[in-house]
């Protein structure tokens, strides 16, 4: 189930909706196609050889044709409804995803700015970090105690570079 949801993800409604709009095209245009050329076989066979039961034959294929039909229009109204229960699986599951995100990362925020403001500086590397946290913080829903307390003060810190051993 996780893979098929992790696939869906790629996926935007949009998209699923198109599909879901296509097979009914194609649905009814398959049904229009069956109907005449039901009526164009009945009328060939009916000049060509004369035969009735070709005609209770070919009513007989037509019959079961829409029958089909009628079982795939079952179905599409059936992916219809799992598309919509998947998007709402999927929803909650960003959501509580982002609540995570949003707790972890705001806990390693806090822990950074402690080590930074500890230390009187920042390296390069851990403003790197820092940012890029922050950056995911924010996109997840995180308040704005990254942008009014947190970033500001690390951002004053002298940047110290490390020499690097030879």
């Amino acid at each position: 189930m996780d893979t098929i949801l992790n696939s869906l993800k790629t996926y935007d409604l949009t998209t699923i909706l198109g599909v879901i709009f296509f097979l009914s095209t194609l649905i009814s245009c398959l049904s229009k196609l069956l109907t005449t050329l039901g009526g164009l076989l009945t009328k060939y066979y009916r000049k060509r050889k004369g035969l009735e039961d070709k005609d209770s034959i070919i009513q007989n294929t037509l019959k079961q044709h829409q029958t089909e039909i009628d079982m795939l229009r079952q179905y599409e109204a059936e992916t219809h409804t799992d598309v919509k229960e998947i998007k709402v699986l999927l929803e909650s599951h960003i959501d509580r995803d982002n609540e995570r995100t949003i707790s972890s990362f705001r806990s390693s925020l806090y822990r950074l700015h402690m080590d930074f403001t500890k230390q009187k500086y920042v390296t390069p590397e851990g403003l790197k970090t820092f940012k890029e946290i922050g950056k995911v913080y924010v996109e997840a829903g995180g308040d704005d105690i990254y942008h009014d307390k947190l970033e500001p003060e690390v951002l004053r810190l002298p940047i110290h570079y490390e020499e690097e051993p030879i």
